[in-house]
């Protein structure tokens, strides 16, 4: 590849870090990588973020087996509502003249799904918290080093 000049590299930068640029960051790269954490987080009931979520009490228990699901196991699983809405729901990722947004879930839970969210986030006064949403210290290197390969590839690239 020939030597690109100093101009042609600070334009392509300038695309990398444009809003636009930095919304397709976020939802090639980042959107997956949180959606995994969080499809880990559920699976192994908590993570390094979280915690291990605290067990499930002997009366929950007896409960979940007298409607047909596992006792002690999976937690925050039973009818997968949560799950879904946390791993499957579409995002909302927005390029503005300041930067990029990504929320994810996208859209705020409704109703019962949100008292099943907040429950999970905060617990109350009958049930531990076993928090579904976070991010750590962790999650910050692996967006910064994954944006600093995307700037890279993206000013490196053939046009």
């Amino acid at each position: 590849m020939p030597l690109m000049s100093a101009e042609t590299m600070l334009t392509r930068l300038s695309g990398a870090l444009s809003p636009v640029g930095l919304a397709g960051f976020l939802g090639e790269v980042v959107d997956p990588y949180l959606r995994q954490r969080a499809r880990g987080r559920f699976a192994d009931e908590g993570d390094d973020v979280t915690g291990a979520w605290q067990p499930l009490k002997p009366a929950t228990q007896e409960i979940r087996e007298q409607l047909g699901y596992g006792g002690a196991h999976p937690i925050n699983i039973r009818t997968h509502e949560l799950e879904a809405y946390i791993v499957d729901s579409p995002n909302n990722l927005s390029a503005h003249p300041w930067g990029a947004t990504l929320t994810l879930p996208g859209n705020p839970a409704q109703g019962e799904l949100r008292d099943k969210m907040e429950r999970a986030q905060q617990g109350d006064d009958r049930t531990a918290a076993r928090p579904v949403l976070g991010m750590n210290e962790r999650d910050l290197a692996f967006v910064l080093l994954a944006l600093g390969g995307f700037v890279k590839q993206f000013a490196m690239r053939e046009l």
